[in-house]
């Protein structure tokens, strides 16, 4: 031991002795400070942390004692007050000091010397509502996957195939004029028409974002403020029996990345995830009359990082400065089906539509590390999501001399019908037990509630070019998200073999 250590320590022992002398016999703890506390991440973070001191310091039956003395200073290096459970004790109990000092009843010797704003903040730090931004990079990446499939349907009714009419006589290959009229019948046949039946396609898309704090609303919810990016790739073959039924599958790979915005939220760190997705569809075409089905599953990790730092006006404490580390994944199972009908008048044609997208998502429960104490072990989380699309879309066929245009715009009314507000159930993860998720001391954060109603608005164009080519962009905002603001940009070529 050093000799500043040793100085540490006597002055910690005469003030612990003062403080067990002269310290006033009624009780206050963080839970008197609840009316005064500014949100329910707060409040819910007081009467955790207490719980954890007060099974730690208080007799759990008669002729017992507690698990930990109130005013140990240093770990004892065994026992049932030692390692990461004195780290635990020692952490709650600077918060619970600290808000005996400000009621002026209970120990003080380990206040932190903060005000209340001060200790609200430092609360704040202790909670974990930042692992409901872990669903954002789930959802978001379901709806990429399955946005791109509807592009891919899509492309399939006006054109994606490559389809061509060869002239008898001199057997060069000419586009069809008009690329939503395309030849029926079914294969190669005496008129000449010919159908190649294998498909695949490329896309990529970069969505980008921002969720707006909500932790000081009136209303259920506590999120963080933060901005968002990611990038999806998919890649996809199909194949055509006859004219009128395709059955396809398309895998898609996805890296994302959310960052805390510490200058709005009491809140710092980052989420990234990345991973694999496979959907697997099926997609009728009568002559106006469209329906599709897919079903599939999509896989993600996620490395959250979680810092936790607050100050100290004790000179005998530090400030806290830690970084809590953690890995979990989830998995979810995707389905989705679309009706639409179309009307073409020349090369313009009209699509109304509706679409269904369901999600069940699940994301494992997870213990962090290297937080010194803050670590917290977290509850599995379920969410479950059908949407309900009704869209119309508006494009027109040009045919330049290297291929055909079509440029559209499209609009979509969306409602929610099965998403709800969730829990993040987290205990600290040194002192917990079996009965630990089910009690007081668990943090027990609401996450925001779902828009039920929301738009997705978007325009873009395809180059259809010679022999099955195709190049496609497209951009997509959403509008009527009451905390959120979206975007994504997607591109891709499409093929045939």
């Amino acid at each position: 031991m050093t000799g500043r250590q040793n100085i540490r320590s006597i002055a910690w022992c005469v003030s612990c002795a003062a403080c067990a002398l002269l310290a006033p016999t009624a009780h206050a703890d963080l839970e008197t400070l609840i009316p005064q506390l500014n949100n329910p991440i707060e409040i819910a973070a007081a009467r955790a942390n207490q719980a954890v001191y007060d099974r730690l310091t208080l007799p759990q039956g008669p002729n017992q004692q507690g698990i930990c003395d109130p005013l140990l200073v240093a770990d004892p290096g065994e026992g049932p007050c030692s390692g990461e459970v004195f780290r635990v004790f020692t952490r709650v109990r600077e918060l619970v000091h600290n808000a005996n000092e400000l009621t002026g009843s209970g120990p003080t010797a380990f206040s932190l010397g903060l005000d209340l704003g001060g200790v609200g903040r430092a609360l704040r730090w202790t909670a974990a509502e930042e692992l409901a931004a872990q669903g954002n990079s789930a959802t978001r990446f379901t709806g990429s996957q399955l946005n791109s499939l509807a592009n891919r349907l899509s492309a399939l009714r006006f054109g994606a195939r490559g389809f061509r009419v060869v002239d008898a006589d001199s057997g060069d290959a000419q586009w069809l004029a008009d690329a939503g009229h395309r030849p029926r019948g079914g294969g190669a046949s005496g008129d000449g028409e010919l159908l190649k039946r294998w498909g695949g396609f490329i896309d990529g898309s970069f969505g980008y974002g921002r969720q707006e704090d909500t932790t000081n609303l009136p209303v259920p919810g506590s999120e963080d403020a933060f901005d968002y990016d990611g990038l999806d790739l998919t890649g996809g073959l199909d194949y055509r029996f006859g004219t009128n039924v395709v059955v396809g599958a398309l895998v898609g790979y996805t890296e994302r990345r959310i960052d805390f915005d510490s200058r709005v939220s009491i809140v710092d760190g980052s989420i990234d995830s990345d991973g694999l997705s496979f959907i697997a569809y099926v997609f009728w075409e009568g002559d106006k009359t469209y329906l599709s089905a897919s079903l599939g599953t999509q896989m993600l990790e996620h490395d959250m990082v979680r810092r936790i730092a607050y100050p100290s006006f004790n000179p005998l404490l530090e400030p806290v400065d830690e970084t809590a580390l953690s890995t979990t994944d989830s998995r979810a199972l995707l389905g989705s089906f679309a009706i639409g009908r179309d009307w073409r008048f020349g090369g313009f044609s009209i699509e109304p539509y509706l679409r269904g997208e369901y999600q069940h998502i699940v994301i494992d429960g997870f213990t962090e590390h290297n937080g010194d104490g803050f670590d917290l072990l977290y509850d599995e989380q379920k969410m479950n999501s059908f949407d309900v699309a009704v869209g119309l879309k508006l494009q027109h066929v040009f045919t330049p001399s290297f291929g055909i245009v079509v440029p559209f715009v499209r609009g979509e009314l969306h409602r929610d019908l099965g998403n709800d507000s969730r829990t993040i159930d987290a205990v600290y993860a040194g002192v917990a037990d079996a009965s630990s998720m089910n009690s007081r001391e668990n943090f027990a954060l609401a996450t925001n509630e779902p828009d039920d109603q929301y738009y997705l608005a978007s325009a873009g164009f395809s180059l259809v070019f010679k022999y099955g080519l195709q190049v496609f962009l497209q951009y997509q905002r959403a509008f009527e998200l009451e905390h959120i603001e979206d975007n994504v940009i997607a591109g891709g070529l499409r093929f045939e073999f």
